[in-house]
């Protein structure tokens, strides 16, 4: 850097003082650290962009108000959390991606330093009102997450959180039922023609799968012009634990039931093992009712094919109970020979008429084989339900 000093010297004649040529001196260029005033940073962009002056994030961002904001949503499905029978909630884990263009939020990157992208708090721009109908919250709307905008005006945003939403439960094939659980998305303020809303895409984690109970069998969205879109969540029960804690054991009472006409009538203790079997059924069937639906729309399978079993082992009871009676009567009963002789023939022509009928009622045998007929009918009847259950629940409908 060359400094050329001057020296100011008076002059004599005119009384005034006039510069002289001095020595030229080189000297080092010294940096100040002052940045270029035509440098803009993060700070400037949201100032120019985001002032209250020039920016209203109540107005919808469209420079033109007859065009309507298109706002692209893309549902993720991250975990089933599970599904409450009794209360018909449904609880998952999702993110929810929100995309649209703002035409007020717009910048030539050059003039910022490359800078392409600045993060804000969502109250600072317009966000879209996304409602989720049938959501059991307070809010209905989606609390959204910081916001990203971009220099063509593309506006990200995300919902990520735990989503309740209402389930309309059918337990006529429970435990082999496939659940159809749905809410709807929509703006509950603005019109389709201001805002346009669609969604994009509903995708199926490898994580949502990991539910115990539940299984996601598919995610689907269906479109409902002009407002709403709607997501459906088919859901499919995991059988195994209810199979094992309600079905093997029912079995085993029923092998016990059949058993149990096999006992004389004449032992004293096939009424009390009878009564031992029916408070058996008492006991499974208050475990049952933790975990059957509660509602009347329809009657589970399981119900119907525990009730049918309990049924039975009345039914055996039923007969135990006739077939000691008769052993009893029968015991004290003498038939007298001479008093047969003094028998009218209409007497003796009645008794020849109708002996099966009365020989089969005073017969414990016959009871009991008619008893065996009826309970085998009535456990077979209900594993026909079960069987029925798990052959019609093939999916959702």
């Amino acid at each position: 850097m060359t400094i050329i000093v001057h020296r100011l010297q008076p002059n004599a004649a005119s009384g005034r003082s006039n510069f002289t040529n001095g020595t030229t001196l080189n000297a080092p260029c010294v940096s100040t650290g002052i940045r270029p005033i035509l440098s803009l940073t993060e700070a400037d962009l949201k100032r120019s962009l985001l002032s209250s002056a020039v920016y209203d994030p109540s107005v919808r961002p469209r420079i033109n108000a007859s065009h309507a904001v298109h706002v692209q949503l893309d549902v993720h499905v991250v975990y089933i959390v599970g599904l409450k029978e009794k209360e018909s909630a449904f609880d998952q884990a999702c993110f929810i991606y929100v995309s649209w263009r703002d035409e007020y939020l717009t910048w030539n990157t050059s003039d910022y330093g490359g800078l392409d992208s600045f993060v804000v708090q969502p109250s600072v721009v317009w966000t879209p009102d996304v409602t989720v109908y049938g959501r059991l919250d307070k809010r209905l709307g989606l609390e959204f997450g910081q916001v990203r905008v971009n220099s063509d005006g593309v506006v990200n945003t995300k919902f990520l959180g735990l989503l309740t939403t209402q389930c309309a439960m059918n337990s006529a094939h429970f435990p082999f039922d496939y659940q159809l659980c749905a809410f709807l998305l929509g703006s509950e303020i603005y019109s389709p023609k201001e805002v346009a809303m669609e969604i994009k895409s509903v995708v199926q984690l490898e994580s949502s799968k990991n539910n115990p109970n539940w299984n996601l069998d598919n995610v689907r969205k269906i479109a409902e012009p002009p407002y709403y879109w709607q997501v459906q969540y088919c859901l499919q029960r995991k059988s195994l634990y209810l199979a094992v804690l309600y079905m093997v054991p029912t079995f085993m009472h029923a092998v016990i039931i059949l058993i149990s006409y096999i006992v004389p009538s004449e032992a004293g203790e096939k009424i009390s093992f009878g009564v031992s079997l029916f408070l058996s059924f008492m006991v499974v069937l208050l475990q049952l009712n933790g975990d059957l639906p509660e509602m009347s729309t329809a009657v589970p399978a399981l119900e119907i094919f525990f009730m049918l079993h309990m049924t039975s082992g009345v039914v055996s009871l039923v007969v135990s109970a006739i077939s000691a009676y008769i052993t009893h009567n029968n015991s004290q009963q003498t038939v007298s020979i001479n008093k047969v002789k003094d028998v009218s023939t209409a007497t003796t022509n009645e008794k020849r008429r109708f002996p099966n009928v009365r020989q089969c009622f005073r017969d414990t045998s016959f009871l009991n084989r008619a008893g065996f007929v009826v309970s085998l009918s009535l456990i077979l009847a209900a594993n026909f339900v079960m069987f029925n259950a798990k052959l019609k629940s093939s999916g959702c409908t």
